[in-house]
């Protein structure tokens, strides 16, 4: 809530028009973010899935119990950039909410995240826009495609220090 692409094709089309404002914008991203991260914390934290940490199964609760060790060594590294990578953003919010980590240390490290992808994706957007003024749908496009490529960038850079870590 909201998504990027929105973000950014808003952004896009705020710069080439003026409307709308780019500030509105990006507090309203951060805003929605920041809800949707909370939720979904909320929503692990009361669905039970903790129960995973003491599953019968030898390898979901290695995996629970690995994830968990994770985030509390490096939560706010994962809570930030996962913010970033649509599906990892998900996976780590539950993780957190299921799990033992701290309630206030997630909603402040959410806040932090929220605003910071907001702002990025703003960003983004706006140079789209005015890159491409003539056409804020073209910047708009350009601007998305720019920010999956970066995406998955991250995603790949991480996915390798993580091997290397395991390795």
């Amino acid at each position: 809530m909201p998504s990027e692409s929105v973000v950014i094709t808003l952004a896009a089309f705020g710069a080439a028009h003026g409307s709308p404002h780019l500030l509105a914008l990006g507090a309203a991203a951060a805003v929605g973010a920041f809800l949707g991260d909370n939720l979904t914390f909320a929503a692990a934290r009361r669905s039970g899935l903790g129960r995973l940490r003491n599953s019968p199964r030898p390898r979901m609760r290695s995996a629970f119990r690995r994830a968990e060790d994770e985030l509390d060594r490096r939560g706010g590294l994962a809570i930030i950039v996962a913010r970033y990578i649509p599906v990892g953003r998900v996976a780590v919010n539950v993780t957190a909410g299921a799990g033992s980590f701290d309630r206030r240390r997630f909603v402040l490290l959410s806040a932090v995240a929220a605003t910071m992808w907001a702002g990025w994706s703003v960003a983004i957007g706006a140079l789209a826009g005015n890159w491409v003024e003539e056409n804020p749908l073209l910047g708009a496009i350009a601007a998305i495609a720019v920010a999956a490529t970066l995406g998955m960038l991250v995603d790949r850079v991480l996915s390798r220090a993580a091997a290397r870590v395991r390795d």
